[in-house]
């Protein structure tokens, strides 16, 4: 049993740190512009971003685990009550389906910029496999995630670990505005709003708060040293890279042609988690709350997730990302504040019973 729950904990672990690794994430265009940007105190914000990732998803495993919640809407509107809850709900899935948008738009970029296919034939090809994963329902999801995770970690300390050996020039070299904090806020909070309507359902598989705990802390800290070993490369090369679609891919040319190939799989693997991760999502809200069936809702999402990517990848990252920001903020306080008041009331009950005993 001990074997089991532990297997289940790493299991989650990868899901949740999957589905913030997504093309954003993994394309290093994410970390460029909220955090390698801001020079050194970009590391201060990677840091920050990181710890309202352990925090947020400890609190919302734990949260699901004592009331028995497993799915995000339910989740919202505990801790939100019903009116607003149903706003930031509604807000979450269109945002949620504009990120799948983008990780088809993040797999036409990626194969055109290193394979030279056609936009639309790399978007095709994304929505293709994310359609047969989703088939498989939440199965799918873990068996997805839980494998192509390990190799995107891997691949983001290979890649850090070789710009580190192979410097030429001094990094940091970026400035050191005040506003990193902000964009570390406004990161964790927009990656949020998918994880904090997909972990619920994962919730199922922990036996117990203390491993709720492990999972969220352990998830925090894999996208923490993750981020710090991709954010190097960047650092070093940010006057070349700043304004390019896929950053991380061009890096990885200079360490020859077999590993820009091996991190153009790691990049696709990155996108086709995050991309599983958010149908998922979005699946069971149209299935629950609009009553589509399954097959129908998959349909829908990937036909239209193939249309909407055309408006850009980059585009989408600093231009649409940025503004859900609020919502992911508004569902991180409020899930945090719940789970704190809950916690603290629950030490003091304990404590209450041990005097009366």
């Amino acid at each position: 049993m001990l074997k089991r729950t532990r297997a289940n904990t790493w299991k989650i672990i990868g899901v949740y740190t999957s589905s913030l690794i997504g093309a954003g994430f993994a394309s290093g265009q994410e970390l460029t512009q909220f955090f390698a940007s801001f020079g050194a105190w970009g590391i201060a914000g990677l840091a920050a971003a990181g710890v309202l990732f352990a925090l947020t998803g400890w609190a919302v495993f734990d949260i699901c685990l004592a009331e028995r919640i497993t799915d995000g809407g339910s989740l919202l509107k505990h801790v939100m009550g019903e009116r607003l809850g149903i706003v930031i709900e509604v807000s979450a899935v269109f945002f949620m389906c504009v990120l799948y948008a983008t990780m088809m738009a993040g797999t036409g970029a990626s194969l055109k910029q290193y394979a030279g296919l056609p936009f639309s034939i790399g978007v095709a090809v994304g929505s293709a496999l994310t359609f047969a994963a989703l088939l498989f329902d939440l199965r799918g999801l873990v068996a997805v995630n839980a494998r192509i995770a390990p190799f995107l970690v891997a691949g983001g300390l290979i890649i850090g670990f070789l710009s580190f050996i192979s410097q030429t020039r001094p990094a940091f070299a970026g400035g050191n505005q005040l506003q990193w904090l902000f964009a570390a806020f406004t990161y964790a909070a927009y990656n949020s709003v998918t994880s904090i309507s997909m972990l619920p359902s994962m919730s199922v598989m922990l036996e117990n708060r203390k491993e709720a705990k492990r999972a969220g802390l352990l998830s925090g800290g894999v996208i923490t040293l993750l981020g710090l070993c991709m954010i190097y490369p960047l650092y070093l090369n940010y006057a070349d890279i700043q304004h390019t679609e896929i950053p991380l891919l061009n890096i990885s040319r200079q360490f020859g042609q077999v590993f820009q190939f091996i991190y153009m799989l790691i990049l696709l693997g990155a996108i086709f988690t995050t991309a599983v991760s958010n149908g998922f999502a979005i699946i069971q809200w149209l299935n629950k709350r609009l009553g589509l069936k399954p097959i129908y809702a998959k349909l829908v999402l990937a036909i239209g997730g193939m249309l909407c990517a055309h408006i850009g990848f980059s585009m989408f990252v600093s231009r649409v990302y940025p503004i859900f920001g609020m919502v992911g903020l508004i569902e991180i306080a409020s899930v945090l504040a719940y789970w704190l008041k809950s916690h603290k009331g629950a030490v003091y009950r304990a404590e209450k019973n041990k005097r009366d005993k």
